[in-house]
């Protein structure tokens, strides 16, 4: 009997593998047609691989269906069809994930560029990229906002009455000219002798020699700094640079972008090296021409540009003015205050000391400019909270008020909130509008075409408004319809499986109705494929077998990912600037950085420990992270037992699921760390948070894993010259997405774990498996969309963790 029926489901194969419409319908399962599907079903009925018994709903579907009957349902017999070959396949889970949030354009920074990889080349252009679109030159009423009204103005005035002496017939007295580099600083330094002494601070200069504290090796022209902070080498260090200039010789280079680049390259050198820094004054001489400037979290502008010689009492009142500034006119945060002991903020009446370095900062302009302390009571010597200062969008959602809300829904393995307040200073809100008010701003400069990252590339500064965004879904019903039907079909021939690839900078979000697309595409089959069918009746079959099973196949059977919809620069067109908020932020409990951790073990329980606690942000508290990285990762001190062993911090681009656009114009994030899709565009889900998290593991298995334990020394000699990472952080975001794809294909991605750094050689199994978790092969390429059930990617990732960890032990034991 078994035989008989085997005997009629093979010919039953055979006969649907002849159908015209089997040639024609798209695999569900590969990148072929339904008939090589049937071709592998055959194959494995005949090997006696197959419970012939799942084909009995097949079977009766035809027995109780002919051809001349009004019951009679040629999409029913199809979709029977698809299903017995999904039950006879292992198919990856559906994808149907609704719950992308509201993504706001991302932006380059130049916080990528670290260590030693900060060449002028690759840090000025990240600077570059970094600024487009918010350099303001000419600015009205800049001398007026800075340099008019102060407590100091009239001592100004004083100075330039004194300084006339050194003045006659136009021009001042001694000026070289040309204003070459060498002669002007000794002008300079003998001018100031005799009209700035006794002042507290002076214009120092460092043209040929390097600052200390930089990693960049930058040197700087000319500097403000206090007469007390020069080392006892007489060098000079960054972290007490007050005002920063440049000078040129050349007038016409006033407005240069290679001058605005080598100005903006100190500033972010004041940043790195001060990072509570609130802004940064600077200005540049070209010639005799000299414009101001300021540096901020939103960007930079300068004021109108006057000759020295011309506007006496002016150069005059600036540079004096620049050297009896207070220090929060000088941009440097009065926040944070200073004893002893060294550095303190008071927080709910809460005298709380901050440890001198910060355990993570950000080295970049435009940002938020994420600092953080571990802080303790005035009389303890625990670290108990981690103070963080930032600057985030006013349009967005406080991150203390996500805390407390995260904190009263009952999330775990996350900072826990103790205190949140906007800075003030001088009686004053601490925000870039004040900074920049009674200003007059025209448009932003357009600066070089070299900022390819912006200016080259789809996904640049300006986010496509609501309006144009547009479906996608003629590309579906072409791809259900198959490669021979219609003339639009795509031709990308990407393979990597989201559901399809396509332009990340297009912004397409998927319809949910894709008939009207497919309905003109139905008929129109190619001549040569009509010829090889060999007869007009037969199209027709085929067209008849279509247009009965499209829409229930569409609705019920394609994987697809319902992409979020992106905030629209367009409606922040009436913004001059992104206005931010400085904030203080204080949470517990205190921690280490990640890159300090004490043994491999350790590493691993806290990047698991994460990982749940991201889980029950998502889940227990509705707010999804959104910028997982190695600073947003801390190891707990002494946790007691049952608590994770480390906690994810950093909730300033979080969202909660199903909020609306925060209106915020962009955002910032850590480009290593970014997931393939979110650098093309696509709607931020649970999935990219994951592949963020292995971003992380991959990227402390191959750059620390050469410095020992902890702190001790980086052993450089170890570590490999190339770095197979550089393209993880260099490049456009369609690079760098294209980049990491190739990554985590299997061929490549050997390549990326034969990097890792001796100490962690037994972790290769634990990337080969969380990659396998996080990429699978679907349809001969990777997969990176998102699953429906999140449990799928969490609890492989928490599993494979687990397993790791559990090996380790054991190595211990027998290494004991």
């Amino acid at each position: 009997m078994h035989v008989v029926v085997k005997s009629l489901v093979l010919d039953l194969i055979l006969a649907l593998q002849n159908q015209p419409a089997s040639r024609v319908l798209p695999s569900r399962i590969g990148d072929r047609t339904l008939a090589g599907d049937l071709g592998i079903l055959y194959g494995r009925v005949d090997s006696n691989q197959l419970d012939i018994a799942l084909a009995i709903p097949l079977v009766d579907h035809i027995v109780r269906n002919e051809p001349d009957t009004p019951t009679w349902n040629d999409a029913d017999i199809w979709h029977t069809v698809f299903e017995l070959v999904a039950r006879t396949n292992p198919i990856t889970p559906p994808t149907a994930f609704e719950k992308a949030v509201f993504d706001t354009p991302l932006r380059s920074s130049s916080a990528s560029q670290t260590g030693v990889e900060q060449t002028h080349d690759e840090v000025d252009q990240r600077i570059l990229e970094e600024l487009t679109g918010r350099v303001y030159y000419d600015v009205g009423g800049f001398y007026e906002r800075y340099f008019k009204g102060k407590s100091w103005t009239n001592n100004t005035r004083d100075i330039y009455e004194e300084s006339r002496a050194q003045y006659a017939e136009g021009r001042w007295s001694g000026w070289p000219e040309p204003s070459l580099q060498g002669p002007f600083f000794e002008w300079f330094t003998k001018f100031q002798d005799t009209i700035l002494s006794g002042l507290g601070c002076r214009y120092y200069t460092s043209a040929n020699k390097v600052l200390r504290g930089s990693e960049a090796d930058r040197k700087l022209d000319i500097f403000l700094a206090s007469t007390d902070a020069v080392l006892l080498s007489g060098e000079h260090d960054w972290s007490n640079v007050l005002v920063i200039g440049e000078h040129k010789q050349n007038p016409d280079e006033d407005g240069s972008t290679k001058t605005l680049v080598q100005l903006a390259g100190y500033a972010r050198e004041v940043f790195g090296s001060q990072p509570e820094r609130r802004f940064v004054p600077g200005f540049t001489i070209c010639g005799s021409m000299m414009r101001l400037w300021v540096f901020d979290r939103s960007g930079s502008y300068n004021s109108e540009k006057f000759d020295v010689h011309k506007e006496p009492e002016q150069f005059i009142r600036v540079i004096a003015g620049y050297a009896l500034m207070t220090d929060a006119e000088l941009g440097l945060n009065t926040f944070v205050k200073h004893d002893g002991n060294g550095k303190y903020i008071v927080a709910r009446d809460v005298k709380i000391s901050l440890e001198d370095k910060p355990i993570a900062s950000t080295k970049a302009i435009v940002c938020r400019g994420t600092t953080c302390y571990r802080g303790r009571r005035s009389d303890s010597t625990e670290w108990e909270y981690v103070v963080k200062f930032a600057w985030p969008s006013d349009k967005r959602q406080q991150e203390g008020k996500l805390l407390k809300l995260a904190k009263e829904r009952g999330v775990t393995g996350i900072a826990t909130w103790f205190n949140h307040e906007q800075i003030v200073i001088d009686d004053d809100p601490d925000t870039i509008s004040h900074f920049r008010r009674d200003m007059k701003f025209g448009r932003p400069r357009k600066l070089s075409s070299k900022a390819s990252w912006v200016d080259g590339s789809p996904e640049s500064s300006r986010a496509y408004s609501k309006s144009s965004l547009r479906g996608r879904s003629g590309s579906s019903a072409n791809r259900l319809i198959g490669l021979g039907i219609g003339a639009s079909t795509s031709s990308s021939g990407k393979k990597r499986k989201r559901n399809e690839r396509f332009d990340p900078g297009s912004r397409l979000k998927r319809s949910k109705s894709d008939g009207s697309h497919a309905s003109g595409t139905n008929v129109r089959i190619k001549e040569r494929e009509s010829d090889a069918i060999g007869a007009h009746s037969i199209q027709e079959t085929v067209v008849d077998s279509l247009a009965h099973c499209r829409n229930k196949w569409q609705r019920n059977n394609i994987d697809c990912i319902q992409e979020a919809e992106v905030d629209s620069f367009t409606d922040c067109e009436s913004e001059t600037y992104d206005n931010r908020v400085n904030y203080c932020l204080v949470t517990s409990p205190a921690g280490r950085p990640l890159r300090e951790y004490h043994s491999v073990r350790e590493l691993l329980e806290v990047l698991r420990d994460a990982i749940r606690g991201h889980r029950s942000l998502l889940e227990d508290g509705k707010i999804l992270h959104r910028d997982i990285s190695e600073n947003n990762i801390i190891i707990t001190e002494l946790p007691a037992e049952g608590d994770p062993k480390g906690r994810l911090i950093d909730l300033d681009l979080a969202k909660e699921l199903d909020s609306m656009p925060s209106g915020a114009r962009h955002r910032t994030g850590t480009i290593q760390f970014m997931a393939i899709e979110v650098l093309e565009g696509n709607g931020h889900t649970y999935r990219h948070d994951l592949e963020s998290f292995f971003y992380v593991f991959l990227w402390m298995c191959i750059r620390y894993g050469y410095e020992g334990i902890g702190r001790q020394k980086l052993n450089t000699l170890m570590r490999p010259k190339t770095n197979i990472l550089r393209g993880w952080y260099t490049g456009t975001y369609t690079e760098i997405a294209n980049t990491k794809q190739g990554h985590m294909g299997k061929n490549r991605f050997e390549k990326i774990i034969a990097e890792f750094a001796p100490k962690f050689e037994n972790l290769k199994l634990l990337a080969r498996e969380l990659r396998s978790v996080l990429f699978p092969i679907r349809d001969g390429d990777i997969f990176t969309g998102t699953f429906h059930d999140s449990n799928i990617m969490y609890d492989g990732m928490i599993v494979a963790f687990n397993t790791a960890i559990d090996c380790l032990g054991k190595e211990e034991q027998v290494n004991a």
